[in-house]
């Protein structure tokens, strides 16, 4: 316009242009492309915030750029097949061409507030670096993404896009990752989120919350943390057993260390000392005493440091400890009771450097024994000497500085420069308080206080972190608000501190004469002329309009001054001063006379708060206050003469949940003049993030009213689909907000980051919870954008209005769940707001014989799909596309993708089913180690394959058992996170037609983890020997070792990390799968580095075999097919000849009639396994593994023998049961069948019985094998680990279940692996036992990925959630806690600890007093000479 010119003070306009130059390109047809699909015109919209970009081009003359840009998956393939095609719709002669001819017609023209501005006629187009006078497309890539840069110079144009993945934000067309101490959990965002305070993440690029972790979490030391994850005051080491006490920052106080346990409580007093070295201690008896006590025995140093800690004259005590009485000493700082020498003295001007300080206290001599000292820290306490200090919480004073001291950094602890600035201040008679600071990595600094005028800079003073470097409040200091350090610039440098200031509460500054030689300038100061103008920029306040609330948190900043320097009205002025200084932060100032020495003047923000309602009266604002003022300044809002930023109007015309920060009614001005009154009333404000210029009582004719708001609360009644389908109730008629300039207008994003000082604007909470599991997340590959959708709705949350995401998501979820209409919710953040879409059925399927078929429709494209509950369809790219892996030099896998049901919640998990690990060992591989497959091509992984011959299965009921059973199972969730844990379970199904194997897809869904299956080869075939090298056997053992190598060389591709790989198996194979902690050939290749052995232990009697008793077996079993015995070639040889069915039948047969000591199983080879378990558990550790043991009291050898048992009575022998029960009695006494052993044990379980009570015979024989065989071991292979600390031991129990009995899998295994949940058990279980395996496979999935079950990180240590925290097995005396897999999931103590006292001490000792070998029974626990009378008492029984 004429007499304006093009420059910064008009720069605030120029989004203003760009708004209406844009409305006018969309009025005329420039927003979109014509096209026809099937005879049907589509409109394609190649317009959006970014297309018009205005600036100056000179003095008067606006350059406008115009973009256009169309998204490829708008284009329709239909009308634009190719990239050409879609060139030409864009700068072809239809958009860009009739563009360029109205503007060389010189016929454009703007109307901007009664102006015309005509467009020049000339127009160019970007070339590269270069305009043109032809226009050309380019590539780019949507926000949040980045391009794939072309492999050649030939072409420009980039090849393809990829999202920002999480982890990283996109900044300048680049994907940068999160720096440290920040992440972000979704792809493609444009800021990565602070952690929480007090925390930080271990390296760069953290994708999820719980990478921020404390310096506690970050701990290797292996200290505990609490909920919080900071120290816990109390620790306990776990190679030594010992408690001790840290500090706040996890640094051992060494005096603290003791065989008792220790508590929080008790620590937290510990740390309020500290023990001092004879080297600062003088015994002297010329030494007053405050009091002394005579504490109880048990507890006496507890007792002292409590009484002095309460005691604010204590300030050290002494501690004797004589016999078995002590006393305690109490002592006062004084002059008499400390010596302090220093040296090193270095002095210029203004400050004193002294190179080294140390402190001596005086304390009376004990009687032969010298007392330990105890001193309480400098900072903890109120001082008395000949002056009484106290800590005000400020950290500077404008004035009065003098003799400032600095002591270097390894020359004087905090509390000797504590004590020395007591002292000197004690002594001189004109010092007032002192400041002390803590230099971070650098010196301590004690400066004197004479006579200040002002203190300031409180510790619970607001700051604003941006202004640290220009801090007018903390004059020589700068301040971080997170840690509450400030930096103290002295000398020319700066040093990262932590101030106190200590203030005599009975200084006499303000009647000091002036003979004593002090300050001079004790008159009170004159005002500045700065002071003098400032009360014309306030106004008081009507006190009657404040209401009062303790429950108020308001920010405030206080300051104190001096009455000898300030009257009460020179404080006022001086107060309004700085709140001058201090234009974003006060809004309010008060002054109040505290006490005779000083006045408190407090600075606070705008306090006002107003309802919701939506009026141009400001009846309903109250200003609240936390305290009753006395008197209170407000500043007058002055409005500047432009508009500082540009508003956006928000598409909605409901808003709820908003907060309201001022009500101002407009209707005495004209509509434009209120607008812009309205803009520049929100551009003051700093915490105002838009604002509502509305026009209100429509029904009472219309009142025109500006409401500024704190937060955009819940926005809905969205113009964008035209009012075709509605979700959200709209607003009332009452208010109107549809027609320009009426309606919502929101501050620009960039300025939308309101200050920490403003109110809360958080949306009330919602009245009901949303089951987040019970949607059906979708990935967007399974969704399709259509642009033309109309049925859908939107709302937009502020994020000024929520905590996190998650609160968002809570409240749009639970939006959708209440009406029908509504099956689809999609969130995306956006600047300033999280965008809610909402749809109804919007899906296009297909049918066919085998399945439906269906694609999601969306408007637009969104980074969370939730389907509701209840609505489950199969979608395309979700649960019908085959998800394959390439498995290096062999091909393909071809896999399956299955959506699983827990609760209400889906999940989606692929399996790739049947793998081959290792050739089929057919003929000749028979009785040999595993050979590697060599497949190629295709592998059909859609199906498991056949399990492994165990014995009692019979042919007939078990078409699913092979020899060729070398195969594992891959299941993979689809929302898997990179590098993930893996377990590998070793597990054989039972025999039947009804048996199942195990599907790990619904614990890799809980645990977000991969887990794999394995089946591998048992009894004859997977451990026949004959006791030499010849066929040494072990063949089950070395089928587990080929199962780990492929995982560890092939789990990558899944998405594994091989680095994070637990090894499990369950009964047997959990005796089997141990002795792999003991070998190196696995510990050595770092197979695993976790172990979970449910039921089973390498200390079992049974575990291992000795190799002539191998060699007895083999030839007992050609015996009985009928093969010859005298040579081990020839014999082997004809084995290998029969058929498998033969040879099962076989091995049944004999164990139908044997004890636990002649299953075929490891034998000590002196190869893969060199020693017994026993033995090699002496030796030193090969690695650290962490292990997870457990046991069930349903299990049992009579138990597992269940399919033979049926064997045989299919075979019409029934006497074989007879034989078999005892064979299992014989077992009690050993391998070797000590007759007094099994006499011992018959008393001890009484299995004593006639054939009447044949029941109670077996309940018994199970109960004594099951100690002997399983839980025992079970718990001396948790204590040997422990012991030695190999790693993080944790135990649990499964009581005795009286239900599903009929199952194969025991209550462990059941719960672990989510049975409840399979279809095929569908209502047999109750919800409760639902709940206890989600917990369970929770636990269990936390110990594979952090090696604790309580933590799912190796980073993190916040408690479970979800149960107790599972506690550490620690070795002791009967006290090992276990967690108990029953409903309420209750932590124990001393399991079977009677039961297996039997075993292990009375037992060893009857065979020592036998003359036997001790040791013999194989548990290798820990031997005592515990006799009857022990053993009788722990039976109950009293003679």
């Amino acid at each position: 316009p004429p007499g304006k010119v093009c420059s910064a003070d008009y720069a605030g306009l120029l989004p203003t242009f760009q708004v209406v130059i844009l409305d006018e390109l969309t009025a005329r047809g420039f927003c979109r492309i014509q096209v026809t699909t099937a005879r049907t015109p589509v409109s394609i919209p190649v317009c959006d915030d970014s297309t018009v970009r205005v600036g100056c081009l000179s003095l008067d003359r606006l350059g406008v750029n115009v973009t256009w840009t169309l998204r490829l998956e708008d284009a329709p393939p239909a009308s634009l097949p190719d990239l050409r095609d879609i060139e030409e719709a864009l700068a072809g002669k239809d958009l860009v061409g009739r563009f360029a001819d109205l503007i060389q017609s010189g016929t454009f023209q703007l109307h901007l507030d009664s102006r015309t501005f005509p467009a020049d006629p000339s127009i160019r187009f970007l070339q590269g670096d270069s305009l043109g006078t032809s226009p050309r497309t380019r590539f780019g890539c949507v926000e949040g993404s980045r391009q794939v840069p072309a492999t050649s110079n030939t072409s420009q144009d980039p090849l393809g896009c990829v999202r920002c993945p999480e982890g990283s934000y996109f900044q300048e067309e680049q994907c940068i990752p999160c720096p440290a101490g920040f992440y972000q959990e979704q792809t493609g965002s444009l800021a990565c989120a602070p952690c929480p305070a007090g925390t930080t993440t271990t390296s760069v690029g953290a994708f999820s919350q719980t990478h921020c972790v404390t310096a506690c979490q970050r701990d290797e030391a292996g200290l505990q943390c609490d909920q919080d994850g900071q120290y816990r005051a109390s620790q306990r080491d776990r190679a030594s057993g010992k408690a001790f006490c840290v500090d706040s920052e996890g640094r051992r106080l060494p005096w603290s260390e003791t065989q008792a346990p220790l508590v929080d409580a008790q620590c937290l007093m510990m740390r309020k000392f500290e023990k001092l070295p004879e080297s600062k201690v003088i015994f002297t008896a010329d030494v007053a005493v405050l009091g002394s006590i005579v504490p109880d025995s048990e507890s006496s140093l507890m007792q002292c440091l409590a009484d002095c800690a309460r005691d604010e004259a204590c300030s050290f005590l002494t501690v004797s400890l004589e016999g078995s009485e002590g006393s305690c000493d109490f002592y006062a700082w004084t002059s008499d009771n400390i010596a302090c020498t220093s040296s090193g003295q270095v002095s210029d001007e203004s400050l004193e450097v002294l190179g080294s300080l140390t402190c001596q206290v005086k304390v009376r001599p004990g009687n032969g024994v010298a007392p330990a000292v105890y001193l309480k820290k400098g900072q903890e306490f109120a001082t008395v000497g000949q002056k009484r200090f106290e800590q005000t919480g400020f950290q500077n004073a404008l004035s009065g500085l003098y003799s400032p001291v600095v002591f270097s950094a390894s020359g004087a602890s905090l509390t000797e420069a504590h004590i020395f600035c007591l002292l000197a201040c004690d002594r001189d008679s004109c010092c007032d308080g002192f400041i002390l600071t803590q230099v971070q990595g650098g010196p301590i600094i004690c400066g004197l206080l004479s006579s200040p005028d002002v203190l300031l800079c409180h510790v619970r003073d607001w700051r604003d972190p941006s202004e640290a470097q220009a801090d007018a409040t903390c004059p020589g200091m700068t301040y971080d608000q997170d840690s509450r350090q400030g930096t103290l610039r002295l000398g020319g440098q700066e040093f990262k501190s932590k101030s106190r200031l200590f203030f005599p509460s009975d200084s006499d500054m303000g009647s000091r004469s002036e003979s004593m030689g002090c300050r001079r300038d004790m008159q009170p100061r004159p005002a500045s002329p700065e002071e003098t103008g400032t009360p014309e920029l306030f106004s008081p306040v009507d006190l009657n309009q404040v209401i009062v609330s303790e429950n108020r948190s308001l920010p405030s900043q206080q300051h104190r001054l001096f009455k000898h320097l300030f009257s009460l009205q020179q404080a006022h002025l001086w107060c309004l001063s700085r709140c001058v200084q201090e234009p974003s932060f006060c809004q309010l100032a008060e002054i109040t006379d505290s006490s005779p020495l000083y006045l408190t003047c407090t600075l606070y923000p705008e306090a006002q708060v107003c309802d919701d309602v939506m009026e141009a009266s400001p009846r309903g604002c109250r200003r609240i206050l936390p305290r009753r003022p006395n008197a209170l300044f407000q500043r007058r809002v002055v409005l500047q003469d432009r508009v500082k930023n540009f508003y956006t109007r928000l598409p909605f015309q409901k808003l709820t949940g908003l907060s309201i920060r001022h009500k101002v009614p407009m209707a005495d001005k004209a509509i434009s003049s209120g607008f812009f009154e309205c803009e520049r009333l929100c551009d003051v404000d700093p915490c105002c993030t838009g604002f509502g210029f509305l026009n209100v009582s429509q029904l009472k004719g219309g009142e025109v009213t500006c409401l500024t708001l704190n937060s955009l609360g819940l926005q809905t009644c969205s113009e964008e689909n035209g009012g075709s389908w509605h979700l959200l109730a709209c607003g009332s008629p009452d208010t109107e907000v549809r027609t320009y300039p009426f309606g919502w207008y929101q501050k620009p994003a960039v300025q939308n980051d309101a200050p920490s000082f403003c109110p809360s604007a958080a949306l009330p909470p919602v009245p009901e919870k949303v089951a987040l599991d019970s949607w059906q997340l979708l990935p967007p590959s399974s969704v399709v954008v259509d642009p033309s959708i109309r049925n859908f709705d939107v709302a937009h949350i502020s994020t000024a209005a929520i905590r996190d995401f998650s609160a968002a998501r809570e409240r749009c979820l639970l939006e959708c769940s209440r009406h029908q209409a509504c099956l689809v919710t999609t969130l995306q953040t956006r600047p300033g707001a999280v965008r809610c879409m909402f749809y109804a059925d919007t899906q296009s399927c297909t049918h066919s014989l085998q399945a439906q078929n269906c694609q999601l429709l969306l408007r637009e494209e969104a980074t969370h799909i939730y389907r509701k509950p209840g609505t489950y369809i199969p979608l395309l790219g979700l649960g019908s596309s085959a998800p394959t892996v390439t498995i290096a030099t062999h091909g393909q896998l071809l896999g399956t993708s299955q959506a699983i049901q827990l609760g209400a919640s889906w999940k989606q998990v692929d399996q790739f089913l049947g793998v081959p690990y290792a050739a089929p060992p057919l003929a000749e591989s028979r009785f040999r180690a595993p050979e590697p497959l060599n497949w190629t091509g295709t592998w059909d992984a859609t199906k498991p394959r056949a399990s492994c011959w165990q014995p009692g299965i019979r042919p007939a009921t078990a078409p699913g058992v092979s020899e060729d059973c070398l195969y594992l199972s891959v299941f993979v969730p689809q929302s898997l996170t990179p590098n993930a844990s893996v377990l590998v379970f070793f597990h054989n199904g039972a025999e039947g037609p009804l048996a199942m194997a195990v599907d790990g897809s619904f614990l890799a869904a809980v645990g977000n983890l991969i887990v794999v299956t394995a089946s591998y080869r048992t009894g004859v075939f997977g451990f026949l020997s004959s006791g030499s090298s010849e066929v040494s056997g072990n063949w089950g053992l070395l089928d587990q070792v080929a199962a780990l190598t492929w995982v560890q060389t092939h789990i990558g591709v899944f998405g594994g990390d091989p680095r994070r790989v637990a090894l499990a198996a369950d009964r047997g194979g959990a005796d089997v799968a141990g002795i792999h902690l003991l070998t190196s050939r696995a510990t050595n290749s770092r197979l695993f580095r976790r172990a979970v052995l449910m039921g089973g232990s390498v200390l079992s009697p049974a575990a291992v075999i000795r190799p002539d008793r191998a060699q007895q077996q083999a030839a007992a079993l050609a015996k009985e097919v009928g093969c010859p015995t005298s040579s081990i070639p020839e014999m082997v040889s004809c084995l290998r000849q029969e058929p498998a069915s033969l040879l099962n039948d076989a091995q049944s047969k004999l164990l139908a009639v044997s004890g636990p000591f002649h299953y075929w199983g490891p034998v000590v080879d002196g190869q893969l396994l060199r020693e017994a378990p026993a033995r090699a558990l002496q030796r030193p550790p090969r690695a650290k593994l962490d292990l997870l043991i457990g046991s069930s009291q349903d299990d049992g050898l009579i138990d597992r023998a269940k399919a033979v048992k049926r064997f045989e009575e299919s075979q019409g022998r029934t006497s074989s049961k007879t034989a078999f029960y005892q064979a299992l009695q014989n077992s009690l006494g050993g391998e070797a069948g000590d007759p007094g052993v099994q006499a011992a044990a018959t008393w001890y379980y009484s299995l004593e019985h006639d054939t009447d009570d044949y029941a109670s015979f077996s309940r018994a024989l199970e109960a004594a094998t099951r100690d002997y065989f399983i839980i025992c071991p079970v718990i001396d292979m948790a204590s040997h680990w422990a012991r030695t600390a190999r790693g993080n031991v944790f135990m649990y129990h499964a009581p005795e279940s009286y239900s599903h009995g009929s199952l194969e899998l025991l209550a462990d295994v059941r719960y672990a692996f989510g049975l409840p949940f399979y279809p095929a058990y569908e209502g047999q279980f109750t919800q409760e036992e639902k709940s206890l395996s989600l917990k369970i496979m929770q636990y269990f999935s936390n110990f594979v990925r952090s090696g604790n079950p309580n933590y799912p990180h190796e980073f993190s240590r916040k408690a479970p959630e979800f149960a107790a925290p599972w506690p550490d097995f620690v070795p002791g005396d009967g006290a090992e806690s276990y967690k108990e897999l029953s409903v309420l999931l209750p932590n124990r103590q001393g399991l079977k600890k009677a039961d297996c006292s039997f075993w292990s001490k009375y037992i060893s000792s009857l065979k020592a007093s036998a003359g036997r070998e001790p040791g013999s029974l194989g548990h290798g626990s820990a031997m005592g000479t515990a006799g009857w009378g022990e053993l009788l008492f722990a039976k109950g029984l009293l003679f």
